[in-house]
């Protein structure tokens, strides 16, 4: 709410009040043990029976973080035994040639621990408690100050109504209305108006919680001597809060009153400096260090190494430390202070997405602890136990080549650049993986838009507007990995699964051939015309396998497809070439159940494995999950519909095609070392299966009988099929296949197979006077997405490549936008070949036959 102030009342009330004293809360009078008004800070210091304590005493280095835990007893008088806890720095990531891309940098934060505060409860005496309560408002008030600290109204609704009569039905607090003139003063919204805010709010039972009046226009610093008088002109149920009092009510609930609670984060160091010089003025406040991580490079790694962050909750905090400890949740070991901490306190930071959270128990480390008594003012008196030192986490050494990262996130945005052309795409996005084909470590993995996870590491609070609208877009999404939860349908790349099925099922012969005809129409019952157009890009004439993975022929794969079955609409499965109704041509392929059999055998339809959290597993289309028609065979086949897969599966699978048949687990974990450099963690690849040795049965599991569902089969890929699939993937980078333009043939020797995919999305498009964009066959035009996925060395292949450009306008096809990039990968990979140095010759020698050169 902005305020609203009327300066001519608030005038006034200054006036009145110029003798009115600072303290938040009227004195305490004789009889009466305690006002109501202390409501907010006597809650705040509940829990009393422990003395004070700090973080470390005064002569204890700065740099040494520390959190405490909960506290025992201690039969020396005026001290309490307390677990110290030091943080272990986080393990440092690295890439596979040992390019650093991650540091720990000390931070720190202010925090105020409840029991440490100056506690009005144990005094005896009216006068005494009035003191000290005055003493504990100093503290905030000081510390707002040294801070420039914002202040806020703030009402618990609950006081304010009071209960509610039940004959009357009205609230019972007598004070009720000059608090509602009050507020109408102050925010300039009626009195009348807060009457029904306030009765809505215990009618809806949320006048429990702290409400904050200003929230969107606090009170600065500046202003505190301007407004100081409300604390006292306001009565029950009506607060003056900074924000450090707002922090400690917040954690009232769910954080014990022993624990020390972030108030103010992101401190400088002279600041902390200073601040630590004035603990003793400070009773409760302590400077806390902690570690933050930087990121070297977010516009590369920010999808692969995620980020950390704290604990929003204690049940958060609780799940966290019963995952990581297990049975050995809160050990109690009484020879190691270490025992008796958790892995994790409310405070700490935790890896979430990417590496940082998938690797957590590694990177975590494991702290240090000592037990100490200490006395009122929290300065360690004696040193009761030393438990293990805090031990760093440990180093982990990705599979990722920092240089060949660069490449690829240059091309890749260089080619999404390129795709929106008229700049009417929405949201541009695409990805990239680079794998070795024959260990399955992925080389390179990029998502596109790229965000900045450093972000994370200062509160949301002090994000610029520019940067709070980049996190939070949901068009953009920027946190999803579009390479591993990205999904999209594949397009003609799946062709080659298609392929591999259909010649491994007998569907197909090699040497077979079809009639492209540019389109073929098949009987529909659907109310138009009796046929519907199915039609591919080109006119291929007569054409068989090598040749349809060459040219990306759509009606040879609508026949490999669509099995022989009897349809009781309208009798055989047939189709007709252009204008040759007469001519009924019977389907005799594979059907879509052994075409799902064989997505299976691919390990398609669940995650690939990689250690990265978040993976999407695809979706696979069948008969069990919707109604389905010849029309969805069809569609599936080419890789449209609703087939629709991640750019890491589709990756995965051309290794596959590549190394001649071994289905390998993507990795992007090298592998795991200690601080001395010992290998923990080796790496070690990971075969999911040979797909032309290890058969897979897979069937549905229903009852469908229209039509028949297959027996439970052994699904495995013919090896002959193999040969000829890399054959046609080599034949489209010739310079008449679907990849011609981009002149792979012409690489210095370099033999690049690929498939290239395109794959329709979105609404038809517009023209710019909002008629709708035609194709030359006047059908209705959508966004395309580019595909193209590749392997090299062709002879002894050693990476593959997949690029994904996602967004951009019609004709935005494979060729023209994903080849180029993977061209320019494959390029800066193999430049040794592409673009060998010059070899060099010595320069002719000047020294006569028979003399001896001159030194």
């Amino acid at each position: 709410m902005v305020l609203n102030l009327d300066e001519d009342k608030l005038s006034k009330e200054r006036d009145n009040n110029d003798s009115i004293q600072e303290p938040h809360q009227t004195e305490r009078s004789a009889p009466k043990t305690m006002s109501r008004l202390n409501f907010l800070r006597v809650a705040m210091a509940a829990g009393v029976g422990f003395l004070g304590w700090r973080l470390w005493d005064m002569q204890k280095p700065l740099q040494d973080p520390a959190l405490t835990n909960q506290p025992t007893t201690s039969t020396e008088p005026s001290a309490i035994t307390r677990y110290i806890t030091s943080t272990a720095p986080r393990g440092i990531i690295y890439d596979r040639f040992g390019k650093r891309l991650v540091t720990n940098q000390a931070a720190y934060s202010v925090t105020i621990t409840a029991n440490y505060l100056p506690d009005p409860d144990k005094t005896t005496t009216n006068a005494e408690y009035n003191a000290v309560l005055q003493q504990r408002q100093d503290v905030y008030d000081n510390l707002a100050r040294f801070l420039g600290m914002k202040y806020y109204i703030a009402i618990i609704p609950e006081q304010v109504n009071g209960d509610v009569d039940k004959k009357t039905g009205k609230f019972t607090n007598p004070e009720r209305n000059a608090i509602l003139n009050e507020l109408e003063i102050v925010t300039g919204m009626s009195a009348k108006d807060w009457d029904k805010k306030l009765t809505d709010m215990a009618t809806n039972k949320q006048d429990k919680n702290l409400y904050i009046v200003n929230e969107d226009d606090p009170y600065p610093i500046e202003q505190f001597d301007r407004y100081k008088y409300l604390r006292t002109k306001f009565t029950d149920g009506v607060f003056f809060l900074s924000d450090a009092e707002r922090k400690m009510w917040d954690a009232k609930f769910s954080t014990p009153p022993y624990q020390p609670v972030q108030v103010w984060p992101d401190l400088s160091h002279e600041d902390a400096m200073l601040l630590t010089e004035k603990r003793l003025d400070l009773p409760g406040v302590d400077v806390q260090v902690d570690y933050v991580r930087n990121y070297d490079d977010p516009r590369l790694y920010s999808h692969i190494l995620g980020y950390t962050g704290r604990f929003s909750s204690t049940d958060q905090l609780n799940a966290a430390n019963k995952e990581a400890l297990g049975d050995n949740y809160n050990p109690n070991d009484p020879e190691d202070p270490s025992s008796k901490i958790d892995v994790y306190s409310i405070d700490d930071r935790i890896g979430r997405m990417g590496v940082e959270g998938w690797m957590e128990p590694f990177l975590r480390g494991r702290k240090g602890a000592k037990e100490v008594m200490v006395n009122s003012n929290g300065q360690i008196i004696k040193t009761v136990r030393v438990g293990k030192a805090a031990q760093p986490g440990n180093q982990v050494i990705l599979t990722i080549d920092n240089e060949l990262q660069k490449v690829v996130a240059d091309s890749l945005e260089k080619w999404i650049n390129q795709a929106n052309k008229t700049k009417s795409a929405k949201v541009l996005e695409g990805a990239a993986v680079v794998m070795d084909v024959n260990t399955g470590e992925v080389l390179s993995l990029v998502s596109f838009p790229f965000y900045d996870n450093n972000l994370y590491n200062k509160p949301g609070e002090k994000w610029t507007e520019a940067e709070t609208k980049e996190i939070m877009d949901q068009d953009k999404a920027v946190q999803v990995c579009r390479a591993t939860a990205g999904l999209y349908a594949p397009g003609s790349t799946f062709k080659l699964i298609t392929s591999a099925a259909a010649l491994s099922e007998k569907a197909i012969y090699p040497t077979q051939t079809f009639n492209c005809t540019h389109y073929i129409e098949v009987p529909t019952t659907k109310a138009g015309p009796p046929y519907q157009p199915y039609k591919c890009w080109g006119t291929h004439g007569q054409i068989d396998v090598v040749g349809a993975v060459k040219n990306s022929c759509d009606i040879f794969f609508y026949n490999a497809a669509v099995p022989a079955q009897e349809d009781p609409a309208y009798g055989k499965s047939r189709y007709y070439n252009r204008g040759s109704y007469g001519n009924p041509i019977l389907f005799k392929g594979m059907g879509i159940d052994l075409l799902n059999g064989y997505m299976n055998l691919y390990n398609l339809g669940q995650p690939t494995g990689i250690e990265l959290p978040g993976e999407y597993s695809g979706t696979l289309p069948n008969p069990k999950t919707k109604a389905w028609s010849i029309g969805e065979t069809m569609t599936t086949a080419i890789g449209q519909g609703d087939l629709l897969m991640t750019p890491l599966q589709i990756c995965m699978v051309t290794t596959s095609f590549a190394n001649g048949g071994k289905l390998l687990t993507p990795r992007i974990v090298h592998e795991v070392r200690d601080q001395d450099g010992k290998v923990v963690v080796p790496f070690e690849p990971k075969l999911i299966r040979d797909v032309t040795k290890d058969a897979v049965k897979w069937s549905y599991d229903d009852n469908r009988q229209d039509p028949p569902k297959p027996t439970t089969t052994d699904f495995k890929v013919d090896p002959t099929a193999i040969d000829l699939i890399r054959e046609g993937m080599l034949e489209v980078s010739s310079p008449t296949g679907t990849a011609a333009s981009s002149k792979l043939y012409d690489m210095n020797g370099l033999k690049i197979a690929g498939k290239t995919g395109t794959a329709e999305f979105g609404d038809p498009l517009t023209n710019p006077d909002g008629s709708l964009l035609k194709d030359a066959d006047g059908n209705l035009t959508r966004a395309t997405r580019a595909w193209f996925t590749a392997f090299a060395p062709f002879d002894k292949p050693e990476i593959a490549v997949t690029v994904l450009v996602a967004s951009g306008d019609v004709g935005n096809e494979g060729s023209t936008y994903a080849v180029p990039a993977v061209k320019e990968i494959m390029a800066w990979k193999f430049q040794s070949i592409v673009n060998p140095p010059k070899p060099t010759t010595a320069p002719a020698s000047t020294t006569k036959p028979g003399t001896t050169p001159k030194p």
